[in-house]
């Protein structure tokens, strides 16, 4: 009896069975990790306007301002103690990356005030300017418009520079 050259019917059934396993897990796998790399991109986007929203709202702070009640210039981050209280929003970014629609809030979270320099008085209600070691603490909220995704940061401005 001559032998035939090839593969048998049950070789080859066991080889697409093979091979379709080994097909899902690799589509499996490339499923799961889609999914991981768009989340990471959308929060890393979150993440890239909150920073802006910090960076552009810290110039804001800074930036020095004449009051001619007082006669004197001081920085925008002492009037924010006057302006605002615990809970505003004190600043809003809106901005665009790739077509996608994001938007930052800066929300007041608590002051501390540097009372050491001024004989230990609280000085939130006066009308000078306040020290180095005076802070405001902040929540940088980011949300994702469109798609109604956001995160929160908690961060301090200090009258550093």
């Amino acid at each position: 009896m001559k032998r035939k050259k090839g593969f048998s019917l049950i070789e080859l059934i066991v080889a697409l069975i093979f091979f379709g396993i080994a097909s899902a897990s690799i589509a499996l796998f490339y499923a799961s990790n889609s999914k991981r790399i768009i989340d990471s991109e959308k929060s890393a986007r979150l993440e890239v306007v909150a920073e802006k929203a910090y960076e552009e709202f810290k110039g804001i702070l800074m930036q020095r301002m004449y009051t001619p009640e007082l006669h004197f210039d001081k920085l925008v981050f002492d009037s924010i103690w006057q302006t605002y209280n615990e809970g505003d929003v004190v600043f809003t970014v809106t901005d665009t990356i790739s077509g996608i629609l994001f938007n930052s809030d800066i929300i007041i979270d608590s002051f501390e005030f540097d009372i050491t320099k001024t004989g230990g008085v609280d000085n939130k209600n006066l009308a000078k300017t306040y020290h180095s070691g005076s802070r405001i603490w902040a929540t940088i909220k980011s949300e994702n418009v469109s798609e109604a995704d956001s995160i929160r940061m908690q961060t301090v401005f200090s009258h550093h520079r």
